[in-house]
């Protein structure tokens, strides 16, 4: 899975490794409300992030789901999610998947970018 944040919406892409090839399985895009607008960079990478994890959760089993996000931080969300109760929530609710999450610069994170508008 693959996930972007703009200021203006999210974006999501499932897809599936074959052969060393991503193959898309689901896109997922959202405006944010004006209230989600006003949310710091890394508040709007992460409910973008639980967005699309509970939109596509009914494809995940039992394996790990890397994550690719071009937001560095999302790695370390459990440790920011100390310092902010909004945060500290989407942290609890996305522990119940087996989630992965790795830092892929913007030009390599095509498809997301796409779907989540102007960055």
């Amino acid at each position: 899975m693959a996930e972007d944040a703009s200021d203006v919406a999210n974006g999501a892409c499932l897809f599936q490794v074959v052969d060393g090839l991503e193959h898309p399985i689901c896109y997922l895009g959202k405006k944010l409300s004006k209230h989600q607008r006003n949310y710091s960079t890394v508040e709007k990478e992460a409910f973008g992030l639980l967005f699309a994890t509970r939109a596509f959760s009914v494809y995940f089993g039992s394996s790990p789901v890397v994550v690719y996000t071009d937001h560095s931080p999302l790695q370390f969300l459990q440790r920011m999610s100390n310092y902010n109760q909004k945060l500290l929530r989407w942290n609890l609710e996305s522990q119940e998947y087996n989630l992965i999450i790795k830092h892929r610069s913007g030009r390599d994170n095509i498809l997301p970018d796409l779907l989540s508008g102007p960055s």
